[in-house]
């Protein structure tokens, strides 16, 4: 009897605020132990900016959870399973049509960066007897040299390795994303542009929460962060 009291107790505790507003608490599961996310609180904490802890504008109402998103394992079931699993307004999230490079620019770099030195960037006059467009040669197709993506980031990378070095958070020093595509069909896989797996472009679950949760505690000063603060959060 106490045991099915509990169980109808935490239920109530659990219990979404009502239909088709906020949770007021979170049940997570995990190994290391279960936590209760007391999501009311953390709404009345940020002021009911949705977009400090979900990635969403501040002006959507209805953010994602965490989980639509961020798997507990990417793997090949996910893999396999995820265009069910996920809501099809979160596709263009991790897909996209492609990327320009709206952020680079040719005038700044033919003048204060390379003080008008072509060949900084450029191959000299034994391959291209004057500066051309780098995808007159270099295409995206199979043929005898780099394709552009490669051929342009081994370039870039001479002057600019601290962007290569900050990972996906450098792409953007150059890149702007392209919304997603319009139709299905034209959504590619992660790997058709990234090089590195899909766990590094998309925190699993665990990493999501703990760089999330922990980093806006320490940036805050306040409630568990530290290495051992585990048992603040995951019950035993």
């Amino acid at each position: 009897m106490t045991g099915i009291l509990f169980l109808v107790a935490l239920g109530g505790y659990l219990a979404p605020a009502g239909s088709g507003g906020p949770p007021v608490r979170v049940l997570l599961e995990n190994k290391g132990g279960k936590v209760i996310l007391n999501h009311a609180d953390h709404i009345n904490d940020m002021g009911g900016q949705c977009a400090d802890c979900h990635h969403t504008s501040g002006d959507d109402a209805n953010p994602p959870a965490c989980t639509d998103c961020h798997a507990a394992k990417f793997d090949a079931a996910f893999a396999a399973n995820h265009q069910t699993a996920l809501p099809e307004t979160q596709c263009g999230s991790c897909h996209h049509a492609g990327a320009t490079i709206d952020n680079f620019s040719h005038d700044d770099h033919m003048g204060d960066l390379t003080g008008g030195d072509c060949q900084a960037c450029h191959h000299d006059t034994d391959i291209e007897a004057k500066p051309q467009a780098c995808s007159n040669c270099h295409l995206d197709g199979s043929n005898s040299v780099p394709r552009l993506r490669d051929a342009a980031h081994a370039r870039c990378a001479d002057c600019h390795q601290d962007f290569y070095d900050d990972g996906l958070k450098g792409c953007a020093n150059c890149h702007v994303r392209n919304p997603a595509p319009a139709r299905d069909d034209e959504y590619r896989p992660c790997g058709a542009c990234h090089t590195v797996p899909t766990d590094q472009l998309v925190p699993p679950s665990m990493a999501a929460f703990h760089g999330q949760c922990r980093g806006c505690h320490e940036k805050n000063g306040s409630g568990p962060f530290a290495e051992d603060a585990c048992d603040q959060c995951h019950m035993q």
